[in-house]
């Protein structure tokens, strides 16, 4: 790491340049996502299976479409960018120990947030849907706006991926003291409960939906604890 003392006015140039680039990536991949949304929308049609098709009601909204799907792949690559420039303003400033830290801290936030949205994309949307299609059998012709699809399909999964930062949270507090491993451990059972209700309130109202989402929350839940652990013994051991 650079050691070179910089004024203040230094660090504000650093810090521009820094977001510039952060969001110069992800202006590049919002125009590759508009030079690809053929592709994209066909990836984010496929939870809906074959027999439910798209539909535009207005004489815009294939273009209105096209450019939210643009901005949402721009902030889908582009967002790791963002943070390593955040992140390589920010270490310099920081002792070994911290850098370590939040540097761990970070890619784990990234890979838990990529994993909740791959999660969501292929085993909960398609069940979704299904269901959702289903609600009256007869009398009913399902007919989705383009735009609304575009705008639920990308809420729902990025709302899965901050789901999944629960571990980065729960170590958090443990490390700044406002909970302990203790307190996590001996109200284990409200959390099981707690996280049921949330799964019955994002999922479709069937079992199978419920579990898909309940189960990986708990065992991020029992991955916060044991992080935590190991976190503390390695304090401890230093």
């Amino acid at each position: 790491m650079n050691d070179v003392k910089m004024t203040f006015i230094e660090h504000l140039a650093e810090l521009r340049i820094r977001l510039m680039k952060g969001l110069g990536a992800i202006a590049v991949f919002s125009v590759l996502g508009y030079l690809f949304r053929g592709q994209i929308l066909a990836v984010i049609k496929k939870p809906l299976g074959e027999a439910i098709q798209l539909h535009a009601f207005d004489l815009f909204e294939q273009f209105y479409a096209s450019l939210k799907l643009a901005f949402y792949t721009g902030l889908f690559f582009g967002l790791p960018f963002f943070v390593y420039q955040i992140l390589m303003f920010c270490l310099p400033a920081l002792r070994p120990s911290e850098r370590r830290m939040v540097v761990g801290g970070l890619i784990s936030g990234v890979v838990l947030l990529y994993g909740g949205i791959i999660f969501s994309y292929i085993l909960i949307l398609p069940q979704l849907m299904a269901q959702l299609s289903r609600f009256f059998s007869t009398g009913v012709e399902q007919t989705f706006s383009l735009t609304m699809y575009v705008d639920k399909v990308f809420h729902f999964v990025i709302a899965f991926g901050l789901g999944f930062q629960m571990p980065i949270v729960l170590v958090v507090l443990v490390r700044v003291g406002v909970i302990s491993v203790e307190t996590l451990r001996k109200n284990r059972k409200y959390m099981i409960v707690l996280i049921f209700v949330v799964a019955a309130v994002l999922t479709p109202p069937d079992v199978i939906s419920q579990m898909l989402l309940a189960i990986p929350l708990m065992f991020l839940y029992e991955v916060s604890i044991w992080v935590s652990i190991l976190l503390g013994r390695g304090e401890r051991s230093a």
